[in-house]
């Protein structure tokens, strides 16, 4: 769009330097780009993967800044910057996603087995206790609704209040005194096998009662909750939480890596548009411009015409085009500043987000193996976490935004002139 005029029809023009070109036009008219920046595809393809991150904290720690203005002023400035900062690490992106994609569904396949497993083990449990509400052991549901319909139990109770009120109305069914229900039931939580034993030996009645009403379940018939379940709960709500916190800074979750801000930047683009062709710098261009006409016809007029060949344009024609590529600079940096802020505002939102996020699921795998690996909590956060992996290229997206500021292009520096006989 700008390379030197002359380059491509220097013989038509200073040959014919009278000719009148259409009154509306000038020098730096369209200058600015009728699209976003982006790199082409065989540049790109020719740029190696930087070293695949393990997982998402390591994808955020290693996750390139937002670009300054020195590294998107200039078109040149921007290929230094994608080949060596941004394209690499992209690549490395894409590869770890593509891996977080297998794991995510082999966790669908180990969320499933979990599951049925658990809805086995949750009808046993309500098996199991219904057999010992039928022996007159454990409190009916009617019982324990009855005790929250009278009001002495109530939610806002601790577990050992509750208890307690149960140990009082319940204690008789086990044929032992209130103190001994609580002193039982509290060394069950702790350890299982010693309660047995403690029962066995000093209520032989009562565990007969209880052998029988279990026997069938086996020696898994009483099982705590994972005591890790609260703590995985947790876990999902923050997870979910900053789920949240990332649909509220997008629109919407689109497909390609640009935000909700896609409006602001169209604006940004109009101004642009609108205020480049009397803006301080376009007419200098043009002055600079117009001087540099009048130089060049004159100067094409010494030459040799009888002489074919091309003939370099002089140092001063290089010496004037550098200061249009100067006032080019000034322009694209005051408007790639506000480009960038608009960036910038994004990469503050989403970035502490995705830090959080990449936090929960190093803790959820932490907590993960400090028990059964396959339990169900536990892979539900990992499935979450790696649905929310895949929102990392949104919180990339200001860097590519940033990339994608529509730079002028500088012209060309040097030239010359055609003689043909």
């Amino acid at each position: 769009m700008k390379k030197v005029f002359f380059m491509a029809v220097a013989a038509v023009v200073l040959a014919m330097p009278s000719m009148a070109q259409e009154e509306d036009w000038h020098y730096t008219q369209d200058w600015i780009p009728t699209g976003l920046y982006t790199p082409s595809a065989e540049a790109v393809a020719s740029i190696k993967a930087a070293p695949t991150p393990k997982n998402m904290s390591e994808a955020i720690a290693k996750m390139p800044a937002v670009p300054t203005v020195d590294q998107i002023y200039t078109i040149e400035a921007k290929e230094i910057a994608i080949r060596t900062i941004y394209e690499p690490y992209q690549k490395a992106l894409y590869a770890a996603l593509e891996k977080n994609g297998q794991e995510s569904r082999d966790v669908d396949r180990r969320i499933k087995v979990a599951g049925e497993k658990q809805k086995k083990s949750s009808q046993k449990a309500m098996d199991q206790y219904q057999s010992n509400v039928n022996a007159g052991l454990m409190p009916s549901q009617e019982e324990m609704m009855a005790l929250y319909m009278s009001g002495e139990i109530t939610e806002n109770m601790s577990e050992a209040q509750m208890m307690d009120v149960m140990a009082g109305h319940f204690a008789a069914k086990w044929g032992i005194s209130k103190q001994e229900y609580l002193k039982i039931m509290n060394m069950a939580q702790s350890n299982p096998k010693g309660a047995e034993a403690y029962i066995k030996s000093n209520h032989p009645d009562l565990y007969k009662r209880l052998y029988a009403a279990n026997a069938q379940y086996g020696d898994s018939n009483v099982h705590p909750d994972d005591p890790r379940v609260p703590e995985f709960n947790r876990i999902n709500d923050e997870l979910l939480a900053a789920q949240d916190e990332i649909q509220a800074v997008f629109e919407y979750m689109p497909n390609t890596v640009y935000t909700q801000k896609a409006g602001e930047y169209g604006n940004l683009f109009q101004q642009m548009e609108n205020e480049w062709d009397n803006s301080p710098e376009a007419k200098q261009i043009e002055a600079i411009q117009e001087a540099l006409q009048k130089r060049l016809d004159a100067w094409y007029l010494t030459l040799d015409h009888n002489v074919k060949g091309d003939i370099p344009y002089p140092a001063w024609y290089t010496t004037e085009r550098k200061k249009e590529n100067a006032l080019i600079d000034q322009w694209n940096r005051r408007w790639a500043t506000k480009w960038l802020k608009l960036a910038q505002d994004s990469d503050k939102k989403l970035r502490p987000i995705f830090k959080r996020i990449a936090d929960l699921d190093v803790e959820n795998e932490q907590l993960g193996k400090q028990g059964d690996t396959e339990e169900f909590h536990y892979l539900t956060n990992k499935k979450l976490a790696c649905t929310l992996y895949g929102y990392v290229l949104h919180v990339y997206s200001p860097v590519n935004d940033a990339i994608a500021f529509p730079a002028i292009e500088h012209v060309e520096t040097t030239g010359f002139a055609i003689i043909e006989k």
